[in-house]
């Protein structure tokens, strides 16, 4: 029972609208009428500038980072008492094995990545995943995160395509999660969640793709159309 409410914990924060709200407060407008219709930090950036876009990127890590930790450490603390609690074992209604502190922050680095795309509070209109999947990935491969994070970054600057970068940083998540197997020690679990969330990072930016590959694509610091009407 436990890790059923770490994971539906996880999608509710990872559903904090993190960039709608920031431009609400900036700019008094909702981010998703301009630009690529999303609310990730790319976004909020065309809407209201880099320090506004930083704070949505700061935010939208932790909501990945948090339910991660929550679920795989903070769960060991909590299991022992969970039974006084809740008047239940941590493992109903699936087999001890399924429930281990590492499939418990898994599935909510999941729950938390879905939340931010498809989030409850704002209609599920939401991001690419991006920032609150980097985020997950802390509590799990520290210097893996890091190191697709820079390189995802210095090719976003090169080509001046962010979404070039954020495909290129999370395919190589995968990658690096391999070669940290291969020198030293990482539960194929890790390397499965990796993979999936490529897997789902890429997926999200289908449309991208396509403008990519048909020379369409909004670079870097190009002007974007005024918001569309709508309520502000």
């Amino acid at each position: 029972m436990l890790y059923l409410v770490v994971v539906l914990l996880a999608y509710l924060i990872g559903s904090f609208p993190s960039g709608v709200v920031v431009v609400r407060i900036v700019r008094g407008f909702d981010v998703r009428r301009i630009g690529s219709r999303r609310s990730g930090a790319t976004n909020v950036m065309r809407a209201a500038g880099p320090w506004s876009a930083m704070v949505v990127f700061v935010l939208d890590v932790a909501k990945g980072a948090i339910p991660v930790w929550l679920g795989r450490y903070g769960t060991v603390w909590v299991a022992a008492r969970w039974p006084e609690i809740a008047g239940l074992s941590i493992s109903w209604p699936l087999p001890a094995d399924l429930v281990a502190p590492l499939w418990v922050g898994l599935l909510a680095g999941l729950a938390a990545i879905v939340g931010h795309n498809w989030p409850i509070y704002i209609r599920f209109r939401g991001g690419r995943g991006v920032a609150t999947g980097l985020g997950t990935l802390i509590p799990l491969s520290w210097y893996v995160a890091v190191g697709c994070f820079l390189v995802g970054l210095a090719v976003a600057l090169l080509s001046r395509y962010v979404s070039l970068g954020s495909i290129v940083g999370a395919s190589l998540v995968p990658v690096g999660m391999a070669l940290q197997a291969l020198f030293a020690s990482l539960d194929l679990l890790i390397i499965l969640y990796g993979l999936a969330i490529a897997g789902m990072v890429v997926f999200q930016h289908r449309d991208n793709i396509a403008r990519l590959r048909a020379g369409t694509e909004r670079k870097l610091g190009e002007a974007v159309e005024s918001p569309r009407p709508g309520p502000s």
